[in-house]
């Protein structure tokens, strides 16, 4: 039995020591960015630790989890680890222990365009989530992913994947001001991609979703070396919305469409890029 696992389970879980500090009954928390490979991830870690690793998921695109009632939750020291989408802020300690927050990032046109397909393809099972369906065109299905992206990028209101999905999904909670699903206040603007950044930094680990054999291999080392074990096997990847693509000539800068959705990520393709350099960072540490 190796030395670490012995150590495990021979001491109390507030006394395991990292090379770097003490973890205090570490929690793996894995903040699930949609159609970044996160359901994957998710069915990975459930399958290799059972019910001790939660899935935290509501029929509500703009629910977030009050870090009281993830407190709550995480009481139970049973539990080992969560993903989840709607975490969206990320104190370092809950009920009296340390998460380690793990992310995956993905090139922000695939992200979209993976999103258009998907909600194409379960339109008619997404409907107990009201917020997601009021983010959609009602004639969805009879149209084409470019027609979606242009009725997603145009609306006149804020809609899922409007603008700058990502970014606001980490900064939207965490810059001073009226939180909330819908800020698009000049001062938030401003201020949201230096927050995202700053939030990631603190995560233990950001990956890349398209590197995800060699992401794996850089998060298990982290956890290693604070004397915590990752499973072993691959994270296998399936596209299961690919059929739904469609004819893809439109996504350049000289088509109407393919032009407001470069300029809709902008920050999210800054955000994605920083990441592909700190992982490469994290993988010659």
């Amino acid at each position: 039995m190796p030395l670490v696992e012995w150590l495990r389970r021979r001491l109390p879980r507030a006394h395991l020591r990292a090379r770097d500090g003490v973890l205090v009954d570490p929690v793996l928390a894995h903040i699930h960015v949609p159609k970044c490979a996160g359901t994957a991830l998710r069915n990975f870690l459930i399958q290799h630790f059972g019910p001790s690793h939660l899935a935290l998921y509501v029929p509500d695109t703009f629910h977030v989890y009050p870090e009281a009632e993830l407190a709550g939750i995480l009481a139970d020291r049973s539990i080992r680890g969560f993903s989840s989408h709607f975490v969206r802020t990320f104190p370092p300690r809950l009920a009296g222990r340390d998460l380690l927050y793990i992310t995956f990032l993905r090139d922000p046109v695939d992200q979209f365009i993976s999103y258009v397909t998907y909600v194409k393809k379960n339109y008619q099972y997404l409907q107990d989530d009201r917020s997601l369906i009021a983010s959609l065109p009602p004639n969805l299905t009879a149209m084409s992913v470019r027609d979606i992206a242009q009725w997603i990028l145009t609306c006149d209101r804020h809609v899922n994947f409007h603008e700058n999905f990502t970014v606001n999904f980490f900064a939207r909670y965490s810059v001073p001001g009226d939180a909330g699903p819908f800020r698009i206040d000049a001062d938030y603007r401003r201020k949201r991609l230096a927050t995202a950044k700053q939030i990631l930094r603190r995560f233990l680990f950001v990956g890349v979703s398209e590197q995800m054999d060699r992401s794996i291999a850089v998060l298990r080392k982290l956890l290693e070396r604070r004397g915590l074990s990752f499973p072993a096997g691959d994270v296998p990847l399936d596209n299961t919305s690919h059929e739904f693509r469609g004819n893809l000539d439109w996504l350049h800068e000289t088509d109407k469409v393919g032009a407001l959705l470069l300029a809709s990520i902008r920050e999210d393709q800054q955000l994605y890029e920083w990441a592909r350099v700190r992982m490469r960072r994290l993988e010659a540490s």
